[in-house]
């Protein structure tokens, strides 16, 4: 080979060398989402027996720009489950990441399938020193779209995940879902909905409802995952009463004040 023709050879070995890395596929771009909770609706004050019972209806929605995906599985039905959360990227590429989020089958609400434990929490605090007096009684939650919440950038017209990727008692592998501008209601009626108040005095406190509380889940924004509603409590001629003071900020509002 002539002096020529070799450095001709290195020079387009070395262009090549170059080039590569510049056209090497770029990293998938994630479309994370957002948990966050809707206002609190419907509180209502319910005798059970000798208990009384503050009930509400409650949303958690996803206000992210990809959706919420958790995907369970196991070896036999013997076995505990594995709940990893699964991310989808904008080439239509996933990941998956192991939680320690934990698996209950039906908790007393006859539906027959399974719950991921502690995706909301639900918590009644005294307004004056922020005490609290109650928790809800509902832990395990089976979510997926039922209701569209904000027409956001990725938000399908109709829903997309439904109650039947929940499983059976037998399943050995469940999916749930919640897409983009949507929401999971569970209504006032529902088991488990409520926090027990028949020891809380009359007076002023704080609904608080959140999304995630204990960080198990990946998203874009942990800091709107919170909503609350001020309430008053009276009992006057063996009827209890409640009555909304003071609404706090729910998901989209609480991201916009960021």
């Amino acid at each position: 080979m002539s002096r020529r023709h070799w450095m001709s050879a290195a020079a387009a070995v070395l262009a090549s060398a170059l080039i590569v890395p510049s056209q090497a596929a770029a990293e998938p771009v994630p479309l994370p989402a957002d948990l966050g909770m809707a206002r609190l609706s419907d509180l209502v004050v319910e005798k059970a027996g000798g208990a009384e019972r503050l009930r509400f209806s409650a949303m958690i929605v996803n206000i992210g720009s990809g959706p919420f995906e958790l995907a369970a599985s196991r070896p036999d039905t013997a076995s505990a489950w594995t709940v990893s959360q699964r991310l989808r990227h904008a080439d239509g590429s996933t990941t998956e990441s192991p939680t320690a989020a934990g698996m209950i089958f039906d908790t007393g609400d006859s539906h027959g399938h399974w719950h991921v434990r502690d995706l909301e929490s639900y918590d009644l605090l005294r307004l004056d020193n922020g005490v609290k007096v109650g928790t809800a009684a509902k832990s395990g939650f089976c979510f997926f779209d039922t209701d569209h919440y904000a027409s956001l950038p990725g938000s399908p017209t109709s829903r997309v995940y439904g109650p039947g990727s929940c499983g059976h008692a037998d399943s050995l592998d469940v999916s749930m879902g919640l897409s983009v501008g949507w929401g999971d209601e569970y209504p006032w009626n529902f088991t488990g909905q409520y926090i027990d108040i028949t020891s809380v005095a009359n007076g002023k406190y704080r609904l608080r409802a959140t999304a995630d509380q204990g960080g198990l889940f990946a998203e874009s924004n942990e800091a709107n995952n919170v909503t609350w509603v001020d309430i008053s409590l009276s009992r006057r001629k063996g009827k209890t009463s409640v009555k909304v003071l003071r609404y706090g900020p729910e998901a989209l509002s609480a991201s916009s004040a960021r």
